[in-house]
């Protein structure tokens, strides 16, 4: 069936031409009738229940579809050009992204610290580089611990992604576009089908040509077909407490990005001539389902994720699979009251199966946890919140062939979190927060006859945060400055040459720095800007080959990084709409791709520019450029000195222009 449904994707979307965001198109900033920016209250949907982002107790940042479509933010990998503070590096192929928040890198991307939920079901770790599911809404990050909240925790943050539902929005919508980078697609429709019964099917393609010619032979490379289906139904009577969702998704990613090129031939981006491509299908299942008590919310999450990834990289054959069925029940409380509150209880099993180098690897894998939040309004000033976790997580783990171990371990732990949040004026809030967070032990998925350890030990976090936030009275300004200081007990990292990595304990890692953020929209002009100063190291590395790196960075957790959107809307007048030209530039400072410090990328600036001209009645034609000065730049490398190539390394993308058409309607 989801097969079926995929081809009858990649039809329409021929047949639209080439579509891009399936969310309602760029719209000029909302404004009241005398023409002053109405911009209202902002609330944290990640917070579970109602909360304003100014008295909320710690870091948090918001971006609408509209906004991520003007700066031709595509998928979630590129979610890095818009927040500060967050990287994503491809990390040889994106089902093996690096995300990295506040200095917490997910070097484990197979249990990464920062974790991607869409419509509150979190995401198997191969996926969270996915491009945007259809009818985005808007996507928050949560930063620092969020264990007290979500099902699956995070202990370096969130990043959510939320949906317009069946039901709501434009009936249809869609967006044709193409580039010399290649074309995307993407439509929206939806109807319905009785009285509070509504379905919408999305459809979506991402092609990316190649962009590196194979040294030697001169083939073309390094480019990626996605492709996505969606399909879901819903159930919300006017009037009735009920609200039940079901969804159903297939994505497709067909790949030969990852390629490498030689320390020697970066500027020619010359791939080395080994074969190295991916197919990997995930298919996804959701229900969501909320009660309205009149007291409180019940919520009923489930979801199932069964992917399959076929790789060959370096010429060797390493497929994989992997099962995950998750479960959450969860009741939140009203507002209104002196308390607030919301509790939940949470369950996942994950099945993932390896064959590489000759061996094979079967993991099961059953984790629970029970969690809750509270905040108490001790005054119309002060807000005192208390949350905790309770996790307990089972492996089984078997590896057959050239290597032969099994082996069965539990962990356990209570993550606690207490903190503060006060009104110092109308405008400004003051809080301070302290947050744990937690990630079970296990078993080297990556098993190779030269690992040295099978086992790694559980990993402790402890968080500490202080922060100032201001919010104008009618919403055109906001800012936030935060200092936050963090430190791991037995941090996990693969280590080990880059053929043969294992998953161990390094010992303790101390992540600390400063970020701030700015938003100001002011008559026809819109400034987006942030930046986040702060270093993460190895400040007691302990590991079994003895190997010391005291002192060293955190790979892929740059000092700094900064980010800047600028744009303006020009009103053409007599019914013509209006232009809005822009403006992006984002910085990443240098990062190192290894424990040892020896192979990096220096810091660089990333520059986007785009013009677009609203026609009103929904429609916007917008001419982009990405990269505009073609940086040449290099995500991830490693030594290669056993293939007779020395460093080598994975590159970013190149320049890209486009023109794009959106409708709704």
């Amino acid at each position: 069936m989801m097969r079926s449904l995929l081809n009858t994707a990649c039809v329409a979307a021929l047949a639209f031409g080439s579509l891009a965001f399936g969310a309602r198109p760029l719209e000029a900033r909302d404004r009241s009738a005398d023409g002053e920016l109405d911009l209202g209250t902002i609330f944290v949907r990640g917070a579970k229940r109602p909360q304003e982002a100014l008295s909320f107790p710690g870091a948090v940042a918001e971006v609408d579809a509209s906004e991520l479509q003007a700066r031709e933010v595509r998928n979630i990998a590129d979610l890095d050009r818009v927040f500060p503070g967050l990287t994503v590096d491809t990390r040889s192929a994106r089902v093996y992204s690096n995300f990295t928040l506040r200095g917490q890198s997910s070097l484990d991307y197979y249990n990464p610290s920062v974790q991607v939920y869409v419509d509150g079901l979190p995401q198997d770790p191969a996926v969270l580089a996915q491009m945007f599911p259809g009818a985005l809404e808007n996507v928050e990050v949560l930063y620092g611990p969020q264990g007290s909240l979500y099902g699956r925790g995070a202990v370096g943050g969130v990043i959510n992604v939320t949906t317009t539902k069946p039901g709501e929005g434009t009936p249809f919508s869609w967006s044709a576009g193409g580039s010399d980078q290649g074309y995307q697609a993407q439509m929206r429709g939806q109807v319905q089908l009785g009285d509070g019964l509504w379905a919408d099917l999305s459809l979506a393609r991402d092609d990316a040509e190649d962009d590196l010619d194979v040294m030697g032979t001169g083939e073309d490379v390094g480019g990626t077909v996605e492709d996505r289906a969606q399909l879901r139904l819903r159930y919300a009577p006017e009037g009735s407490p009920l609200d039940i969702m079901l969804s159903a998704a297939r994505n497709r990613i067909d790949s030969s990005e990852e390629q490498f090129v030689k320390g020697t031939e970066l500027s020619g981006r010359k791939a080395v001539p080994f074969p190295s491509d991916y197919i990997q299908d995930t298919d996804s299942y959701g229900l969501t389902a909320d009660y309205d008590l009149g007291w409180g919310k019940l919520s009923l999450l489930t979801g199932y994720q069964d992917r399959s990834l076929d790789r060959t990289i370096f010429g060797s054959y390493t497929p994989e699979w992997q099962k995950t069925l998750t479960q959450e029940l969860r009741l939140s409380s009203a507002t209104g009251g002196p308390v607030d509150y919301m509790v939940g209880l949470f369950y996942s099993h994950t099945k993932f199966h390896r064959d590489a180098y000759g061996a094979s690897t079967l993991q099961k894998t059953d984790s629970y946890a029970a969690f809750g939040d509270l905040t108490w309004h001790a005054t119309d000033r002060l807000d005192v919140t208390a949350g905790a976790r309770w996790d307990y997580e089972k492996t089984d783990a078997t590896a057959t062939g050239a290597v032969s171990l099994d082996g069965s371990d539990d962990w356990s732990a209570l993550s606690p979190k207490l903190g503060v949040s006060y009104a110092l004026a109308p405008d400004w809030q003051a809080y301070g927060i302290v947050s744990s967070g937690f990630k079970a032990g296990g078993f080297t998925r990556t098993l190779t006859p030269s690992n040295i350890s099978y086992t790694y030990d559980p990993a402790t976090t402890w968080n500490g945060e202080a922060g100032l936030k201001y919010r104008s009275g009618d919403g055109s300004v906001e800012a936030s400055v935060a200092a936050y200081y963090s430190v791991t007990d037995d941090y996990q990292m693969f280590v080990g040459p880059a053929a043969s990595q294992y998953l161990q304990n390094v010992g303790e890692v101390t992540a600390k720095g400063i970020d701030a953020r700015l938003r100001v929209n002011r008559g026809a002009w819109g400034v987006t800007g942030g930046a986040t100063w702060g270093s993460s190291r190895f400040t007691g590395y302990d590991n079994a080959s003895g190997t010391d790196h005291d002192g060293n960075d955190v790979p892929y957790a740059p000092d700094f990084t900064a980010r800047l959107a600028v744009d303006y809307t020009h009103d053409l007048g007599h019914g013509r709409g209006s232009l809005i030209p822009r403006m992006g530039l984002s910085y990443q400072g240098k990062v190192w791709f290894d424990e040892a410090n020896s192979l990096g990328q220096g810091g660089y600036w990333l520059v986007d520019a785009g013009l677009a001209w609203d026609m009103g009645q929904d429609r916007v034609l917008d001419l982009y450029a990405t990269n505009l000065t073609d940086e040449t730049y290099a995500s991830y490398g490693f030594d290669a000195s056993g293939y007779g190539l020395g460093d080598v390394y994975q590159l970013g993308r190149g320049r890209e222009v486009g023109i794009r058409f959106t409708q709704s309607f």
